[in-house]
């Protein structure tokens, strides 16, 4: 899909008070969407949600829902974003169409208020592996056994895009049954080798095609297909393997390729079909789901090496580490209750922490009030609250 990410904005000469300080501004962008099969009512509603994702997420606020349109005109003045901003008025401008594709231009009112917590100050890593295909036979309409490797990508992806503290910053090049292994465990064992803080653990459960025979008396409007998607996420910390939260999603679209086609589900032809839009839609709200759960949850990161009374941690610049940040230490413990059964404990340390020098991907950090760190050790914990 080609789109137009020019925004430029113009500040408005009153700054607004909402309980705490907000400036507002009027910003401007541009989406543009491909017309597909003649339906301009679908691209004109795909430019006007990349315009206003490109405006909020230049203001620092990501949309979490986009109004509907009729007639050309935006209702609903109100959209759910995160809490990191807020649009006051939207209203669409203008709308071309040329050479196959529609030009949008909308213009928002938005103000950015104060980040609410601390921890939402750091970028969080996550991690995940190419997503199994649940019911492997069902991938044979269209042959796209690869769209578990494809779709983690482009996860990938939709993440860079709309968040601004959490990155996909590892999608290991293989599968986990996650329905039936030890989540635990597999997700311990990522967050180690892919140094990440949480692992995100997808299966896709149903891409079932439904296939409508043309009415024998209505024979010229050829067959129907629809493609299902529905897969499950669980969101899992990598220090201990717990589960943090797990959500089903599900969508179906309709599906425009003949049963016997291969299907490159790298291409773009794919992604810009129907079907393909729906899946980036779902895992765009997917996406939104998890920063929402982990923007203020603690940032946490590990302690490579231990030396003359300072630590050295895998948060650095890249994660928006700064010299004079306040860290807790902590260790994470295993331990055994009288039926066998284990789990893992945190255990704080009782002296905060100060960065002193920052690097791009680790920094160095020591006492705060100077006292000696005791039985402290690598593969211990920091944590930004």
């Amino acid at each position: 899909m080609k789109f137009v990410h020019c925004i430029t904005y113009t500040l408005l000469l009153t700054t607004l008070t909402l309980g705490q300080t907000a400036s507002a501004a009027w910003f401007s962008a541009t989406g543009q969407a491909a017309i597909l099969n003649g339906d301009k009512t679908a691209a004109k509603q795909q430019a006007t949600e990349e315009a206003i994702k490109q405006a909020l997420l230049f203001a620092g606020a990501s949309v979490r829902s986009v109004q509907q349109m009729t007639n050309g005109l935006l209702l609903d003045d109100h959209l759910e974003i995160r809490s990191s901003g807020e649009v006051n008025t939207l209203e669409l401008i203008d709308e071309v169409y040329s050479d196959g594709y529609v030009t949008v231009s909308i213009r928002a009112d938005i103000f950015s208020q104060e980040t609410q917590c601390s921890a939402a100050d750091y970028t969080k890593r996550l991690a995940t592996t190419y997503f199994p295909i649940r019911y492997g036979s069902q991938a044979a309409d269209g042959q796209i056994h690869k769209l578990g490797a494809a779709a983690a990508l482009k996860l990938q992806e939709i993440f860079s895009q709309i968040s601004t503290t959490l990155t996909l910053s590892e999608v290991e090049p293989y599968t986990l049954n996650w329905h039936n292994t030890d989540q635990q465990i597999q997700a311990s064992k990522l967050a180690q080798k892919t140094d990440v803080q949480y692992v995100i653990a997808v299966t896709i459960d149903d891409i079932s095609v439904e296939r409508n025979q043309a009415n024998a008396f209505k024979f010229w409007e050829g067959e129907h297909a629809v493609r299902n998607f529905a897969y499950t996420l669980t969101l899992l910390n990598g220090a201990s393997g717990e589960e943090l939260m797990t959500k089903q999603y599900r969508t179906s679209e309709a599906w425009e390729f003949d049963m016997t086609r291969k299907l490159d589900v790298n291409s773009d032809q794919f992604w810009r079909s129907r079907y393909g839009r729906a899946i980036l839609k779902t895992m765009q709200t997917s996406a939104i789901d998890v920063e929402e759960f982990a923007v203020c949850e603690p940032t946490m990161g590990r302690i490579l090496a231990v030396a003359n009374n300072q630590l050295q941690i895998n948060l650095g610049k890249n994660q928006k580490v700064k010299a004079g940040d306040t860290l807790t230490l902590f260790s994470v413990k295993q331990i055994r209750d009288s039926f066998g059964q284990e789990y893992k404990q945190f255990v704080l340390h009782p002296t905060a922490l100060v960065v002193t020098q920052v690097f791009a991907e680790t920094a160095t950090v020591t006492s705060r009030d100077r006292s000696l760190l005791a039985n402290i050790q690598a593969n211990d914990y920091v944590a930004r609250q």
